[in-house]
């Protein structure tokens, strides 16, 4: 465990020092830093994840703390995988990507300092098991990230993104506070491993208590409806701490789940088909919303909440594999979920890094003013290519693994004799059917408008031949992901100990049929892919040196292409989106001359979040309203002040001198 301190120390160090030196040496400082601390860090998160046990450290802190234990097992080991893995790459991107801030000492030096307090507090809140220490871990985060978030707050829109970030992270706190105050107080210790005697009570307060737990670290994930705050922060952050913040801090909340189910003891079904439902509506919503946006961060952001319901199918599933006590439906579901957000952390941070060399390249993120970029980036544009097919499921690639796994958990669904569960395996398969079919909308939308075909504006473009820190960890998270896709069943040595933990102690020989399959599964996939490969050798033989011509036979008369002609990202997406038209609400605004030719006509289309528009803004504005009800106690006269503090004092006094 002193190598894990001693790398997480590090991160901060780093972060402290970079303060110190001038602007061009900043990134590198903290890199080495960063560097150093993955020696520590990851052959003992790698040991316990592979060998299984734990590593614990006892902390003796003054009260109200007392005597604390921080401890890694299997499963904190994942998080702290990715947590200091995805550091490092942001260190090495933010090295090529923040000089388009030059000139701004003071805000980079923050920008480090803050980077490396977050990551110390990520990777510390995984291992806390008291409650107190971790709750204050949870607001360093929260608070590092809130001015990782406002790091351009001359700019309002930034500034409003970031206290509505920081707002729906203390609604939040505020839930998980007031779970682990009822759980310590009913258990009589701030220790976690004292709230089994609570939570695997078959009560009605054990359930309360662990949907108050859900929604707190739910809220941090991003399930429905506590989701709003991802699309306006990931936009408003620099784009190192946009992948950061979706590859890696928003699993935080994954965690907290993950944690309270084993501190629960027998799962209550009810509560897993909750969990289940949920992260079902979050998949479809999150990816219902991705498909209508043009701003490239505002897109990504949506598809995490999409693939968080995904995560969170994985979870229910496994929850109610073990409410049925079918270890074999609980495997697969709890195996998918956590691939699922080592996934998740790679493809994402490859589109986040990808749209971040767009927008230092050309200075906007609206897909509707791009096009061509693959001429211009093809580096970039091939990278992108590769994550954009993983999210979206398709095979070859790891995105497809984990959703196989989910699916395959769900099928094994219909082996129980339950009608209730049946109908839900049902419900799984075809939401998630359908999230994919959106997935792979979004996705040809997002590369196609903005990769391929013409520009739509004149953009001014600078190549990418001298932007090896901004690709560098693109290239690496993108092999990760093909090696996933193509040996999945290599994961299951993974992450087979820390899915253990969730499993009864006899289930273990479920794991070689498992990979089992996966072999089979990888040998498929081999050969898809030899196939594919071998006949694009084959064409591009039969094509050396032969020039291919396109014989237009109906072309309405235009015989050169336009990028007025091209589909724009709503035109693409129109026809969906009429179908989804009362879960993604659009406001359109037209234009034009009332006459049968005009001689200008404009169309706007904007998407609504659902969840903003009738739960969060009603909220708000009850909100202000009552507020201004006491606007009469601010008259800004400075007697009526003094006579408030008076009226304190004597309520003070009457107070201390009835308890006395």
């Amino acid at each position: 465990m002193n190598y894990i301190l001693t790398g997480t120390l590090l991160f901060f160090t780093g972060g402290i020092a970079a303060v110190f030196f001038n602007e061009k040496t900043k990134g590198a400082i903290f890199l080495i830093f960063s560097s150093v601390a993955q020696f520590l860090i990851i052959p003992e998160a790698f040991k316990v994840l592979l060998n299984g046990g734990q590593l614990e450290c006892r902390l003796s802190l003054s009260e109200p703390v007392g005597v604390s234990f921080l401890r890694m097992d299997p499963l904190a080991s994942v998080f702290i995988l990715i947590s200091s893995a995805g550091t490092l790459l942001a260190a090495v991107y933010s090295i090529g990507y923040m000089r388009i801030y030059s000139g701004k000492k003071s805000e980079l030096s923050g920008y480090y300092f803050f980077l490396g307090l977050l990551t110390a507090a990520m990777l510390l809140i995984v291992i806390a098991q008291n409650a107190i220490l971790f709750m204050v871990l949870w607001e360093v985060m929260s608070a590092a990230s809130f001015f990782l978030v406002s790091f351009e707050n001359e700019k309002k829109e930034v500034k409003k993104a970031a206290i509505y970030y920081f707002t729906a992270m203390q609604v939040g706190a505020a839930f998980l506070i007031a779970a682990f105050a009822w759980t310590s107080s009913a258990s009589g210790s701030l220790d976690f491993s004292s709230f089994g005697s609570v939570l695997n009570s078959s009560t009605n307060i054990s359930a309360v208590l662990f949907l108050l737990f859900f929604i707190g670290f739910g809220t941090k994930a991003g399930f429905v409806p506590m989701h709003t705050w991802l699309p306006k922060a990931h936009p408003a952050a620099p784009t190192g701490v946009s992948a950061l913040m979706s590859g890696v801090m928003i699993k935080t909340g994954i965690y907290g789940i993950l944690r309270i189910i084993l501190l629960s003891g027998p799962v209550n079904p009810k509560l897993a088909y909750i969990i289940f439902t949920v992260s079902l509506a979050t998949g479809i919503i999150g990816i219902a919303n991705a498909v209508s946006q043009k701003d490239m961060k505002k897109l990504l952001a949506y598809s995490s909440i999409e693939n968080i319901g995904i995560i969170g199918m994985g979870i229910g599933l496994g929850m109610i594999g073990l409410a049925y006590g079918n270890a074999m439906i609980a495997l697969l579901g709890f195996l998918g979920a956590l691939l699922h957000v080592v996934n998740h952390f790679t493809f994402k941070s490859v589109l986040f890094y990808g749209t971040g060399v767009v927008y230092s390249k050309t200075h906007t993120r609206d897909i509707d003013k791009l096009g061509g970029l693959i001429k211009f980036l093809p580096g970039t544009s091939f990278l992108f290519l590769i994550a954009a097919v993983a999210i979206s499921g398709l095979p070859l690639f790891s995105g497809f693994v984990s959703e196989f796994l989910i699916y395959l958990g769900i099928v094994n669904g219909f082996s129980v004799e339950s009608l209730s569960l049946n109908i839900f395996a049902v419900l799984g398969i075809s939401g998630l059917a359908f999230t994919g079919a959106m997935a792979l909308l979004s996705f040809t939308k997002l590369f196609g408008i903005a990769f391929l075909g013409q520009p739509r504006t004149e953009l001014h473009i600078t190549r990418e031949d001298k932007d090896s820190f901004l690709l560098l960890p693109m290239v690496f998270l993108s092999i990760i992901i093909i090696l996933i896709g193509l040996f999945p069943y290599a994961t299951v040595y993974l992450l087979e100990n820390a899915v253990k933990q969730f499993l009864p102690s006899n289930a273990s020989f479920m794991f070689d049929q498992v990979k089992m399959n996966l072999q089979i599964l990888s040998g498929s996939i081999i050969i898809f892919g030899s196939l594919i490969l071998f006949f694009y050798l084959i064409r591009s033989l039969l094509l050396r040196k032969k020039e291919v011509t396109v014989f237009k036979t109906w072309d309405c008369g235009y015989q050169e292409a336009s990028s007025r002609l091209q589909y724009t990202g709503s035109s693409y997406a129109q026809p969906f989106m009429h179908l989804v038209a009362e879960l993604v609400p659009q406001k359109i605004n037209l234009l034009k001359e009332p006459v049968l030719f005009p001689k200008e006509a404009s169309l706007e289309s904007h998407a609504q979040d659902f969840s903003e528009r009738f739960l969060i803004q009603p909220v708000i504005k009850f909100v202000n309203r009552f507020f201004e009800l006491f606007s009469w106690i601010q008259s800004g006269r400075l007697q009526q002040y003094i006579i408030y503090g008076l009226i304190f004092l004597v309520f003070l006094l009457i107070w201390i001198l009835g308890v006395n």
